[in-house]
């Protein structure tokens, strides 16, 4: 049933995605002609807040259409590349790595104290520094991988998020999602 109303909902998604792409190039353009300035890029950066919650709603819809088949792979392709480049905008700054080996080391320290707590002292040693080490040698290796993670994530979202291809994408967007009303596809139209 929501797998069906996103793709039903596909060309008003198109439509609002590309709209919070092009938000910046909406405020470059409105900023001359307004009044009072305030209002414009107040209710622009409400739009770019929302732009993660959009790009995830595009993410859906864009898996939504692969699986259900509806509409065509350009349409696909489309939904999938705008909310890639909104979701990872914001993504890029935020710090996955460390947050990652903080947990992974957090649930290993705690899962090995929950079905193997220690003596006080073993060999010689206090529990203290052996969960410290329980700690820190899987949050390191996760940090590693997460490292990797973060910064395909910042290439991809630098990439994806610049404002030449921003503008491509969310022109593309609202051209298609127009055109969706229409039954007709711009991919169709300019690839036969």
């Amino acid at each position: 049933m929501a797998l069906a109303t996103l793709v039903n909902s596909t060309p008003f998604i198109l439509i609002v995605g590309g709209i919070v792409a092009v938000s910046w190039l909406l405020a470059k353009l409105l900023r001359p002609t307004a009044v009072v300035g305030e209002p414009v890029s107040s209710s622009l950066k409400i739009i770019q807040f929302f732009g993660f919650v959009v790009g995830t709603i595009l993410l859906f819809t864009g898996t939504a259409t692969w699986l259900a088949q509806a509409w065509d792979l350009g349409t696909q392709c489309l939904l999938i590349a705008t909310g890639l480049a909104l979701v990872l905008k914001p993504l890029r700054h935020v710090p996955l790595a460390v947050l990652g080996g903080l947990i992974i080391g957090v649930i290993c320290v705690g899962l090995f104290y929950l079905y193997f707590p220690l003596p006080e002292v073993v060999f010689g040693i206090s529990s203290t520094w052996i969960y410290l080490v329980i700690f820190f040698i899987p949050a390191f290796f996760a940090y590693l991988i997460f490292r990797f993670v973060e910064d395909l994530m910042k290439l991809v979202g630098g990439i994806l998020a610049s404002r030449p291809v921003a503008t491509i994408l969310g022109l593309t967007c609202i051209i298609q999602g127009i055109l969706l009303f229409f039954n007709a596809s711009l991919f169709t139209i300019v690839f036969g």
